[in-house]
């Protein structure tokens, strides 16, 4: 494409890289997350948004289209792009392109879970916006920002192992109320970035390695783990999560982070790969330091 593509996202995590990239002027059509998104990126690096209200503006304008896979094709169809974006596990190109009539070589899907699945998919949006220079600068931004909270880590004795309960929902309903859990039998550990994450920030994650998606897992293996700590988050604002206590659940309490008062509560999405993930391992490192001298 000699002239600037014209794009759509399909993903809020998609979006915050080509805000950083400077896209503004490319994008056709967005998520209705993608906004949130954005602000979360301008708050976790520090950006003023009054320094890009002007950019924020268009983004705001661009017409809702929805998200991988529930957009609507006809609306991505009129909008007539020289290329959709979306992430998404597994995504299958050709049949993605077929359903918003474009080419299957201009559909993107960044399967990203780990840091270098992130790390290509910042230089091959920069090299299509052609804003090569701006995508190493943001490469080098979040490694050197990696580098400086790993440097914080103060533990030098043995990594604790670390279970992330990524869910306890077995069903998931939109309606809260709805939602089925049964920790007591199994729950999901969060895949994607979260292994990694938990290795910078100086623990051992168990059940997931760098790569993998999130998994169910059962309470006898979790028993069988012994975990040294246990990270808990509500991924979907579960309800049913606030009724299943960790440290009252059958076949837990007797578990070393249950004893030892290592069950944390996570605020921030570990799992999530994004360029908001300096603040996710920030407070890991803060979790584990705090244990660190807990157990010293």
């Amino acid at each position: 494409m000699d002239s600037a593509p014209r794009l759509i996202s399909l993903s809020p995590n998609v979006s915050m890289i080509l805000f950083a990239l400077g896209a503004d002027d490319a994008l056709l059509g967005r998520t209705e997350y993608c906004l949130g998104s954005i602000k979360k990126y301008l708050k976790v690096w520090g950006i003023s948004k009054a320094s890009v209200d002007d950019r924020f503006a268009k983004w705001e304008q661009l017409p809702i289209i929805g998200t991988w896979p529930s957009a609507d094709p006809e609306r991505v169809k009129a909008l007539e792009p020289d290329a959709i974006m979306a992430s998404g596990s597994g995504t299958l190109a050709k049949f993605s392109a077929a359903t918003f009539g474009i080419a299957e070589e201009q559909f993107y899907n960044f399967d990203v879970r780990t840091f270098d699945d992130l790390y290509a998919a910042i230089g091959q949006l920069a090299r299509l916006l052609k804003q090569e220079n701006q995508g190493e600068r943001l490469q080098a931004d979040l490694q050197a920002k990696t580098a400086e909270i790993v440097a914080s880590h103060i533990s030098p004795g043995p990594r604790p192992t670390v279970l992330f309960e990524y869910c306890v929902c077995i069903k998931f309903d939109p309606d809260p109320r709805k939602r089925v859990a049964n920790p007591s039998r199994h729950i999901m550990v969060g895949g994607h970035l979260a292994p990694e994450l938990i290795q910078l920030g100086g623990g051992k994650p168990l059940f997931v390695q760098p790569g993998d998606e999130a998994r169910w897992v059962s309470v006898r293996d979790i028993r069988a783990a012994q975990p040294d700590v246990v990270l808990r988050f509500d991924c979907h604002g579960c309800l049913n999560a606030m009724n299943y206590p960790i440290e009252k659940r059958p076949g837990w309490t007797d578990l070393p982070a249950v004893t030892g008062n290592a069950v944390f509560t996570i605020t921030e999405n570990i799992s999530n790969p994004n360029l908001c993930f300096p603040a996710s391992l920030a407070q890991l490192v803060g979790i584990l330091n705090g244990y660190a001298t807990m157990k010293n």
